[in-house]
């Protein structure tokens, strides 16, 4: 070979080391900046169950240990507890964070197994638990880094370093029996290979497939940290037998109560006036028995209001008459005659109520006024506006009472209904207890339905007239052995499952055979026992655990 081909060769070498070097930068996979730390170390820590309440103690990441505090039967976060931690005669307080059930204490965990004995004290309740072999988690080792030799990144290098060099002396062998030609060939060859090599196994999303892992196996356990349930909102609830009500699905809307409820209308045709001491109310607005809604001016011809005035005038003729009369058999004592004064006193108080209608009502202002106490919920004038005695000034409501009309076409049912529940997509998580005062007794020739009406038994106040609600009417009762809501059937694998908790950081997928279906609740039969703890809400975020 001479000093050309010399080069060249050293040249194809170089390639072959870099790509090589470049295997050795792969072998860790990081592409991108590591995410944040989590607040605390996932599954490294102690949990305990007691009596109202359950506990997981994680190590934190910034030193001390991290106290989560669910309660036992919903698992939902206890906020504003008193947390106290015992641990080996000593007593610390966990102090609340800014999460709701997260508690920081100030203790790390020991190298040696300790027991904590933690009482807890939180809405009246008070709980006694107690964690056994307490100690700080040591991350899993291989036995070759455990006794000093390389990590597997670092056996990685050096494979593509091994075969690097083994490629070397089979390039010398080539040359020496099929000169440089061969050994060009074989060098550029290992030199296209090393990425492919380096990236052996690695998916970077360019159209190569995917690699899948199983979803939830009915039967084996799911593990969620505490963290990730408060987060994504995790409930469980206790399966046991219930009395089910069976319902029809009605469509209904909220209606006045007729004791509750006034239209304000004038006594006769007139002006809306503006008066400064009395002002329209606005929708909303809450009034008392009494107020003045609206103030009418009456809408008289001349002609009728020169006859009122000349009426007023006799009237007031006629008290100021009696007025004197009055005065002189006053000043007359004993000469006057009683009954003669009586007769005056009386004509008196009659001439000045008709002063009072005639100037109140024939040619002074009428008053509008609250015939109850309530809310304003509509008000159909304003200023100046010319109103008839039919014209409903002002709708006034007692937020109190308000009904419930719903419509029933199937008439075998009336009979078979009491009561029931309404609810709408207005006002979340809000279920409203109904009972039945009656039916119209005759078919609406509009919607050629029996309406049937609901007393509120409790928050009718969040209720609002005309809104429309979903109404559950009860037509009778089943029996269920063992039930779980309707929502806490999870699909796993084509087969419906439900998930127990089993620990507080740890869910059985549970495969079940589902009975009778009655409204919000289903029947599971030999599969989950009274008293287990099954997800109630989340457990679609369970099945979709990976």
């Amino acid at each position: 070979m001479n000093t050309r081909q010399i080069f060249a060769v050293a040249t194809l070498v170089g390639a072959v080391l870099a790509s090589a070097s470049a295997a050795m930068a792969h072998s860790g996979h990081e592409h991108a900046a590591e995410p944040p730390p989590p607040v605390a170390r996932s599954g490294l820590g102690a949990a305990g169950l007691g009596e109202h309440f359950e506990i997981v103690i994680k190590v934190a990441d910034g030193g001390g240990s991290l106290v989560y505090l669910a309660d036992l039967d919903t698992s939902a976060p206890v906020a504003g507890a008193a947390v106290e931690v015992e641990a080996e005669g000593t007593a610390m307080i966990a102090a609340p964070t800014a999460s709701p059930g997260i508690y920081r204490l100030a203790w790390e965990m020991p190298a040696r197994p300790v027991d904590l004995t933690v009482t807890v004290s939180a809405a009246g309740r008070d709980d006694l638990l107690l964690l056994t072999g307490v100690a700080r988690p040591v991350a899993p080792q291989s036995a070759a880094v455990a006794a000093g030799f390389a990590s597997p990144a670092d056996w990685k290098g050096w494979l593509a370093g091994g075969g690097a060099v083994a490629a070397l002396l089979g390039v010398g062998m080539i040359a020496r029996r099929r000169g440089f030609a061969g050994a060009a060939l074989v060098l550029l060859g290992l030199a296209a290979a090393g990425p492919a090599f380096a990236h052996a196994g690695e998916d970077h999303g360019d159209g190569g497939a995917p690699t899948t892992q199983a979803a939830v196996v009915p039967g084996r356990a799911v593990t969620m940290p505490k963290e990730s349930q408060f987060l994504l909102g995790v409930r469980t609830g206790r399966a046991e037998a219930r009395e089910v009500a069976e319902a029809v699905r009605l469509v209904g809307r909220v209606v006045p109560d007729p004791t509750g409820y006034a239209r304000v209308q004038p006594a006769q045709a007139g002006r809306v006036v503006w008066d400064p001491d009395h002002p329209l109310p606005v929708p909303g607005q809450s009034v008392k028995r009494g107020d003045v809604l609206a103030v009418i001016e009456p809408n008289l011809t001349a002609l009728e209001r020169s006859d009122q005035r000349a009426a007023l005038y006799r009237v007031e003729t006629a008290i100021a008459q009696t007025e004197r009369q009055i005065r002189r058999w006053e000043q007359m004592g004993d000469a006057a005659r009683r009954k003669d004064l009586d007769d005056a006193r009386l004509d008196l108080a009659r001439l000045v109520k008709e002063r009072e209608q005639i100037a109140g009502t024939a040619l002074g202002r009428e008053y509008l006024r609250a015939p109850l106490d309530g809310v304003v919920t509509d008000v159909h004038v304003v200023p100046g506006e010319v109103i008839a005695p039919e014209t409903t000034a002002i709708e006034v409501v007692d937020p109190e009472r308000l009904r419930v009309e719903a419509v029933l076409h199937d008439l075998a049912l009336a009979d078979r209904i009491a009561g029931g529940q309404a609810s709408t997509r207005l006002l979340k998580d809000h279920v409203f207890s109904l009972s039945l005062i009656g039916s119209g007794g005759r078919i609406d020739p509009r919607d050629q339905g029996l309406h049937l009406i609901f007393a509120v038994t409790d928050g009718a106040r969040l209720l609002k007239l005309g809104l429309p609600l979903d109404v559950l009417a009860h037509t009778g009762g089943s029996s269920l052995r063992v039930s779980v809501p309707r929502e806490a059937i999870a699909d796993a694998g084509g087969r419906p499952v439900v998930f127990v908790k089993t620990a507080p950081e740890i869910f059985e997928a549970r495969p079940v055979r589902l009975g009778r279906v009655v409204g919000g609740w289903a029947e599971v039969a030999e599969d989950v026992a009274p008293g287990e703890r099954v997800v109630v809400r989340g457990a679609a975020q369970l099945a979709a655990t990976r």
